[in-house]
């Protein structure tokens, strides 16, 4: 039996001619002459039993008949690998696909796991390849989903040791339709090369109360809670608006109206109306703004039905228009800070004030008295609201804006003494880096021995006959003179004062490449923007973590384990 063609080299990296290394834990192991120890690891710890070594030599005798009938074919079969070496792993087998692609349907495609033994499934995967044989779902449930996901929680370890200097954690409590709660928790931090990362280290049960977690707070939640809380003054209206969506949405008969109509009025493409989902933020203002869109389109149709709710009256659409106007900043500002691969604590402080300048504005425009009651009650709520009027007390959030370059100390000029703090506080992190910083080079000089005899440095001074003299005595005494000179404070105040002297960043640039590129200049700042920059204003990583899990606890999934679910969260969410 030929062990180089076993499939146990699917799971294991050769590292030398009696050494192999799993690839789903890291792990290290003698194999000799034998790879009995390689397959007692993957049944015991990975639930994984390999076949026993095919030799392909003897394949291609049987098969090359099937080949020359069917030339194109061979590409779907294992080549025959190279004999050159010892210690050689061959090509992957179609053990390794199966592993790989209906593993991946179930994991990524939110498909069940009985997906592969589904009669219409099968014949599909026939037609696209006779010769590939599908686990069946206990194999992916059992043995396949698991190995990925170890494999996966080593590469995130690996991933964050190296990598993760300083991290935010995001975290959201979610209950499925099978009344089981949920918490998530993600990490996001900044690479050696100015990249962010997001890593979600679990998603567990969690049976205790969702309250009393202290946090920065979420900043696209507390603009919805503002919104909502406005909205309430014309809740009369905007119930009138969704008996209208929901009438349309729910008879058949009065949708193909709407359709036809658009149609017929030179629309190529005809749109559907949203319904608001109390849930879901801004849906409000999406469940308007398609309205007031369609506005020709439902006065017409509303005419033509027999059983048709009410239609508005002139003024209230006119107030719809005005109030998409209101609230077209806030669906603006939540989409921005919302997004996935961005630093977006630098974002909250300077969206905060940009929201109530325009409410401010808006307020003494020309608009309906009943939307300016509402401009009126978002301006006051955002005043009032503790957790509005402290954004700017939050040293997270202001070391966050001034280290991002497109703000820095910009959205404080309106204040001197948070200006002042602002920066004092800079330059006190900056000062505790330099020092780290000095201290560490101290200890490496101290720990860099003496030159030994027969060494070239030795053998300069003798030529010279045993005087003092070196040839790296000017590089040397150059070197001393440009060494960093004054306090640790006075060159963290310097770095910061040339910080800001360079011109603004324009907003639509990326604030992490203009560091990655600046990073030379500012030996220490680069240092603080990394540790403060992966901070985030929004659970929205969570948020999404838990639209997944909705997905997957699905109708056609509602059996799954707790377990099961963590493992596919974790791979969804990381594999990528």
């Amino acid at each position: 039996m030929d062990n180089r063609y076993s499939s146990v080299w699917e799971h294991f990296t050769i590292i030398d001619g009696i050494h192999a290394k799993c690839d789903i834990c890291k792990r290290k192991y003698s194999y000799k002459s034998t790879l009995t120890n390689l397959k007692k690891h993957l049944s015991n710890r990975h639930l994984i039993h390999c076949s026993p070594a095919n030799n392909p030599v003897s394949q291609n005798q049987n098969t090359h008949q099937d080949n020359i009938d069917n030339p194109d074919d061979s590409e779907t079969r294992d080549p025959q690998p190279s004999t050159s070496g010892s210690s050689m792993a061959p090509v992957s087998s179609s053990a390794s696909i199966c592993m790989s692609r209906p593993t991946e349907v179930a994991r990524k495609h939110y498909q069940p796991f009985r997906v592969v033994e589904d009669e219409g499934f099968k014949e599909f995967v026939k037609l696209l390849n006779p010769n590939f044989i599908l686990p069946d779902r206990h194999s992916i449930s059992k043995t396949y989903i698991p190995a990925l996901y170890e494999k996966c929680v080593v590469d995130m370890k690996e991933l964050v040791e190296k990598e993760a200097e300083s991290v935010c954690m995001t975290t959201d409590c979610w209950t499925s339709r099978n009344n089981e709660s949920f918490m998530a928790v993600t990490i996001h931090f900044i690479d050696s090369n100015f990249s962010l990362h997001s890593v979600l280290l679990g998603c567990f049960e969690f049976n205790d109360h969702h309250t009393g977690l202290k946090s920065m707070g979420c900043f696209a939640h507390t603009m919805n809670l503002v919104v909502q809380s406005s909205l309430t003054l014309e809740n009369s209206l905007l119930d009138r608006v969704k008996a209208i969506v929901t009438h349309f949405r729910k008879s058949t008969v009065a949708n193909n109206k709407l359709h036809t109509y658009q149609i017929n009025n030179g629309i190529s493409q005809p749109k559907k109306l949203i319904q608001d989902v109390q849930t879901r933020w801004n849906s409000t203002f999406y469940m308007i703004s398609r309205f007031v869109e369609l506005e020709d389109s439902i006065r017409g149709t509303l005419g033509l039905l027999d059983k048709a709710p009410e239609n508005l009256k002139g003024e209230e659409w006119v107030i719809l228009k005005e109030m998409c106007q209101v609230l077209k900043p806030f669906e603006e500002a939540t989409r921005v800070v919302s997004g996935e691969k961005l630093m977006t604590a630098s974002l909250v402080i300077v969206l905060s004030q940009g929201l109530v300048d325009v409410c401010s504005k808006m307020s003494k425009m020309n608009y309906n008295p009943r939307v300016l009651d509402i401009v009126n009650k978002l301006l006051c709520t955002m005043l009032e609201k503790d957790t509005w009027k402290n954004l700017e007390k939050s040293r997270t959030l202001r070391r966050s804006t001034f280290l991002d370059p497109r703000f820095k100390n910009i959205p404080f000029l309106h204040s001197t003494s948070i200006l002042e703090t602002t920066k004092d506080d800079i330059i006190e992190n900056l000062t505790a880096i330099i020092r780290i910083e000095n201290n560490q080079t101290a200890e490496r000089n101290e720990q860099i021995p003496p030159p030994e005899n027969g060494s070239e440095e030795v053998r300069d001074l003798q030529t010279f006959g045993h005087q003092s003299i070196s040839i790296w005595d000017t590089i040397d005494r150059n070197a001393a003179e440009v060494l960093p000179t004054g306090t640790s404070t006075s060159r963290a105040i310097i770095e910061v004062r040339r910080y800001l002297e360079v011109a603004i960043l324009q907003r639509n640039n990326d604030p992490l490449n203009w560091w990655r590129e600046n990073s030379y200049n500012y030996p220490y700042l680069h240092i603080l923007a990394k540790r403060t920059l992966c901070c985030l204003g929004t659970s929205v990583p969570c948020e999404r973590v838990f639209s997944k899990a909705g997905l997957i606890l699905n109708d056609r999934r509602c059996r799954l384990k707790n377990d099961k679910v963590k493992m596919l969260l974790f791979l969804n969410y990381n594999s990528n």
